[in-house]
């Protein structure tokens, strides 16, 4: 029987970073799944790094890595070179496509000319604010290298420039990380869902009681979100997931969110990096093209285990 270790971050609603940390329910919902097929440990990455150790000794087949990271731009990307170091095979997206997606400046600069994508700046210091220019108000104002919810709340839609210049001070002040101004588009939330192997999966509606899904919407107001399937086939946004996808060389899975607005999508974001939660959008959009939970993870493990070892993305398509 093969070994698989599932590698985490946990969310214990401790601290602001844990926002994109898993829970219990979610870890346990993926070892449940897997432990009558497989041998299956769960080691939680926690911040000293002394699951490096344990996962040596344990030297499994495969790594199911769920990991987000506790800070900075490589965050993500952390988790996936040390198992490359390690000699660790293991899923989803690689070191490479960790990094990249986790930069959303760069991604959108990387696929504008697939679909729309907000017109914005990513600015590294108070000084950089004046650079602004040619910008239509609203604008939303967050961290470019973090997730969706970190470091949003009320007034990150701004509608003129001294609030702007207030939000991008406060923000770098707090976080001391790049941040991304760019237009606001009003419009629907839409998420899809890419599996390598098996192509564009949803979408997915998302429906809360705000602008954004921020920080509050996902930690305390959660149960307040409403995530549903989406019955139409969507086969023209399919096709716009398959060319970004194609474009990036993602290795694995990934989650983009997109804004429909009088009938265009704009890319919002690309997690390479996503949250497995039974309910949540990743799990949802696969529901809607007949991929329970379980045959999900089944999925992604079985495709992961058909090569000894990570196969590596350039980070951007050449072919």
């Amino acid at each position: 029987m093969k070994k698989i270790a599932i590698l985490y971050n946990l969310n214990r609603n401790e601290y602001e970073y844990e926002a994109e940390f898993d829970s219990e329910y979610t870890i346990n919902s993926i070892y449940d799944t897997l432990k009558n097929k497989y041998d299956v440990k769960k080691i939680e990455a926690v911040k000293d790094f002394s699951w490096i150790k344990e996962l040596q000794d344990l030297n499994p087949d495969l790594v199911f890595n769920v990991c987000e990271g506790f800070n900075g731009p490589a965050r993500e990307s952390v988790y996936a070179s040390i198992l490359e170091q390690m000699n660790l095979n293991y899923s989803g997206p690689d070191s490479t496509n960790l990094l990249i997606c986790h930069n959303k400046f760069l991604v959108k600069n990387l696929i504008n000319n697939i679909t729309k994508t907000p017109f914005g700046y990513a600015i590294q210091n108070k000084e950089d604010i004046k650079k602004v220019k040619n910008i239509t108000y609203p604008v939303i104002v967050k961290l470019n290298s973090e997730g969706s919810s970190m470091g949003l709340n009320e007034k990150s839609i701004v509608y003129n420039y001294n609030d702007l210049e207030n939000q991008v001070k406060w923000l770098l002040n707090k976080y001391n990380r790049n941040i991304l101004i760019e237009e606001y588009i009003e419009g629907v939330d839409i998420s899809m869902a890419y599996i390598e192997g098996i192509g564009a999966l949803g979408p997915c509606e998302i429906n809360c009681d705000a602008k954004f899904y921020d920080y509050e919407m996902k930690t305390i107001k959660d149960a307040s979100v409403d995530i549903t399937p989406i019955n139409e086939e969507y086969t023209d946004l399919k096709e716009i997931v398959m060319k970004i996808v194609k474009r990036l060389d993602i290795k694995g899975y990934a989650k983009l969110d997109f804004r429909l607005k009088n009938n265009e999508y704009y890319l919002i974001e690309v997690n390479s990096q996503v949250s497995f939660h039974p309910l949540g959008e990743f799990i949802t959009c696969c529901k809607k093209d007949g991929y329970s939970f379980e045959k999900t993870i089944n999925y992604i493990v079985d495709k992961a285990l058909e090569n000894s070892s990570k196969l590596n993305s350039i980070g951007i398509g050449v072919f």
